[in-house]
């Protein structure tokens, strides 16, 4: 329930920003489940949605005139960087913990990207103040400056699941992804645990295709990077991605 208030102040947000007609309206950070929640009542060319980088996760939407998107230095974004050494790992939870402990909000902290050594961090307002404050993440010593540029050479690792499925339903799909049963799939789905697409579906008889990003509360994201030929049995061959 909490939720659905969330998301209707979220959609009446954006459609008082679309009444008004400003030059241009940004958001605050949203994720990709709520920017495929509000752009289903946008029209196309009058919305840009953009965190920092390219391929972004956390992203702001500007609302803006048709056809006339804003640049990407006008998005009111700062680019946090932390170095540290190498030795004492510091994680995506480090960072984000670090931030919230200082009272700042989710929504004003984007992507938050992670290297040995080196964290890129995207925010806004007043996280980026308090950001440029931090001494220490965790119980890590680092430096944070606010004019490196973005690195541009993370990379998210994956595992690749490979099997065959009778028809692409979500259902069938699924059980390739977790190995699991049809019926603890099934179960999944009608209890509202799996997103596809980043918005809750539960129609196991939903087909998949190429590019379909799909998620399980409590088992992690995935992605069909393939679905290729009829097997000689008359099975599909499909390629999944876990996202790890």
């Amino acid at each position: 329930m909490q939720q659905q208030e969330a998301d209707r102040i979220l959609i009446a947000h954006v459609e008082d920003m679309v009444r008004r007609g400003a030059w241009r309206s940004f958001t605050a950070f949203l994720d990709m489940r709520q920017y495929t929640l509000v752009r289903a009542g946008l029209r196309e060319g009058s919305y840009r949605f953009f965190g920092g980088y390219p391929d972004a996760q956390r992203g702001i939407l500007c609302i803006h005139p048709e056809d006339m998107p804003p640049e990407d230095e006008e998005y009111p974004i700062t680019c946090l960087t932390f170095t540290f050494p190498e030795a004492y790992p510091i994680t995506h939870r480090d960072v984000l913990g670090s931030l919230m402990a200082q009272q700042v909000q989710r929504d004003t902290v984007g992507d938050i990207l992670v290297k040995p050594g080196f964290v890129q961090c995207f925010v806004t307002g007043a996280a980026a103040s308090v950001g440029l404050g931090l001494t220490k993440i965790g119980r890590v010593g680092v430096k944070v400056t606010d004019t490196e540029p973005f690195s541009g050479d993370f990379s998210q690792e994956t595992r690749e699941i490979t099997g065959t499925v009778s028809t692409p339903r979500l259902d069938a799909v699924l059980r390739t992804a977790l190995n699991r049963g049809r019926g603890q799939c099934l179960e999944m789905i009608h209890a509202g645990l799996v997103s596809l697409n980043y918005l809750e579906c539960t129609e196991p008889s939903k087909l998949l295709t190429a590019g379909d990003v799909f998620s399980v509360r409590g088992h992690g994201k995935f992605a069909v990077r393939e679905i290729g030929a009829m097997t000689k049995k008359g099975r599909l061959h499909i390629i999944i991605e876990q996202f790890l």
